[in-house]
């Protein structure tokens, strides 16, 4: 049994499971702004994704009151016990669910209480910079996640943010793709949710083959799972782009609090030659700022599309801290496959 553990008035208390702090976990994620912080995406995550991995929860207090939690995982491999964070490999952010102080000082505490039960620690997609000094770590790499930031009074208004070359291709191509009968339209029905996400996943291994992402095509039961329960809470925006009458493309992605995340995309490799990606990000972001959300997501990665869309960039961080020679070794090995 694991004692709490008390640092600078911040206490923190492992958890049986989730339902112990389901509604303080609930209210912390929906102030955090993150949809892969919230109790749904943890839960779809821990029953068809975990693979064997060991939760390992803990509510953090101050002066009583709940201000984060630390949903950690204890994954045993052949040779490395490791901790991660419960979502990793599918989630765009993870980190604590809370605030960045309090969050940071209860995964250190986290950390320190489950010592005697990994090797390594191998924190993934932490939100901006600062990580590393926060918690001890070793860096073990950053990448960007580029945002377009707003809100903006029309769609025009951020367009001339843009260079002139970027508005003109952009503007050429959505005309020329409409002009051929392009169609755009957002699931709102229960009935059109499932062959919505089939199009999803067809388009998606259709343009990747066997190099489908594990994370995605490899995890379609939770995918579909979480899209369930995201479409009940009116989180999923799932958006059809339709060509002659069959599915072209399909934008996949969560509006929750102010900003929208895009998470993934399938496309008819047929019409790579049209821009029809560039296209599909376009119409999201145009529809996000619509409905009023103030921030648009692009996700991991500086893809050039992203860098032409974006404004700004906080980055995530990758992290490590290795005890013992196996878990020096594992901390070498990833950052060499982050490098």
């Amino acid at each position: 049994m694991i004692m709490t553990v008390t640092a600078r008035q911040l206490t923190i208390e492992p958890l049986s499971g989730i339902g112990e702090a389901r509604t303080e976990w609930a209210s912390l994620a929906a102030a955090s702004g993150n949809p892969f912080a919230t109790v749904e995406w943890c839960e779809a995550w821990l029953e068809h994704a975990a693979a064997g991995a060991r939760p390992r929860l803990f509510a953090a207090l101050r002066q009583g009151e709940p201000v984060a939690i630390v949903p950690l995982v204890i994954v045993h491999g052949r040779y490395v016990r490791k901790a991660r964070l419960l979502g990793y490999g599918a989630a765009n952010e993870l980190g604590p669910v809370g605030a960045l102080e309090p969050g940071a000082g209860a995964l250190r505490l986290a950390l320190e209480a489950t010592r005697r039960e990994w090797d390594v620690f191998h924190g993934e997609s932490l939100p901006g910079a600062g990580w590393p000094q926060r918690l001890g770590a070793t860096l073990v790499w950053r990448e960007g996640s580029p945002v377009v930031t707003g809100p903006w009074p029309s769609w025009d208004d951020y367009l001339a943010t843009r260079s002139h070359n970027f508005r003109g291709e952009l503007r050429r191509k959505e005309r020329r793709l409409v002009e051929q009968g392009l169609v755009a339209r957002t699931i709102s029905r229960q009935e059109d949710l499932g062959p919505g996400l089939d199009a999803l996943f067809e388009l998606h291994r259709r343009r990747w083959g066997d190099e489908a992402s594990p994370f995605f095509a490899g995890l379609e039961a939770f995918h579909r799972a979480f899209a369930e329960v995201a479409f009940e809470r009116g989180w999923l925006r799932l958006r059809l782009l339709e060509l002659d009458g069959r599915i072209v493309g399909v934008t996949h992605g969560f509006r929750f609090g102010a900003s929208e995340w895009s998470y993934q995309f399938g496309r008819d490799p047929s019409l790579d030659h049209s821009s029809l990606g560039l296209i599909a990000s376009a119409q999201a972001i145009r529809e996000a700022f619509a409905e009023g959300a103030r921030e648009f997501k692009l996700g991991p990665g500086t893809q050039d599309y992203k860098l032409r869309f974006a404004t700004g960039d906080p980055g995530l961080e990758t992290v490590g801290i290795a005890r013992g020679l196996r878990g020096r070794a594992s901390l070498i090995a990833a950052k060499r496959r982050g490098g």
